[in-house]
Parts: structure tokens; C-alpha cells; sequence
């Protein structure tokens, strides 16, 4: 796993506890609606973009952002490995 600065600070943890962060924890009901409709695309297309919204670090606090984009990550096989997320314009509400 890894986070950016930005990243880390947005989501409220540190790189080694960032393991412990997970979707569920992050995105909002309607957020991860929107996430798992588009998933299949990311696994498709290899990117998805997601309209902007609210979610949570993992200290509890909204923060809201104008849009994300998640990608694919693949491995030396061509496997799926990872998903990156990236928040565009993201504030603490």
C-alpha cells in the first residue's frame, strides 16, 4: 500500500496504517454505490472517474471532493493487482 502526503493527510492515517483503511470505511453509502456499479469498467477499461461526493477519513470527519479517478494497477502478468484512488479538490467539511 501506498498514499501520497495529500493522501494521507485527506484520509487522516499514516503509510502503516494505511492497511487498515478500507473502501467500506472510506466512501459513503451513496459513494460506494456509485463505486461498485463502475467497478466492472475499471477492470475493463482500466480507469473509471467518479462524480464528486462526500467520504470519510478514518478518523470519522467528512471530506468532500469534486471528483476521483481509480486505475488499475496490473502486475508483471498482466493481473489485476491493485486499485488506485486519486481525489480531486478535496477539503475537509
Amino acid at each position: 500500500m501506498f498514499g501520497n502526503q495529500a493522501g494521507l493527510d485527506m484520509l487522516e492515517t499514516t503509510l502503516v496504517a494505511l492497511q487498515n483503511v478500507s473502501l467500506e470505511k472510506i466512501f459513503d453509502e451513496n459513494g460506494r454505490k456509485a463505486l461498485f456499479a463502475e467497478f466492472p469498467q475499471v477492470m475493463q477499461q482500466g480507469f473509471m472517474c467518479l462524480q464528486g461526493g462526500i467520504c470519510l477519513s478514518s478518523m470519522g470527519r467528512a471530506v468532500s471532493y469534486e471528483r476521483a479517478v481509480a486505475w488499475k494497477v496490473v502486475n508483471d502478468e498482466e493481473n489485476a493487482h491493485c486499485i488506485c484512488f486519486m481525489f480531486i479538490n478535496w477539503s475537509f467539511v
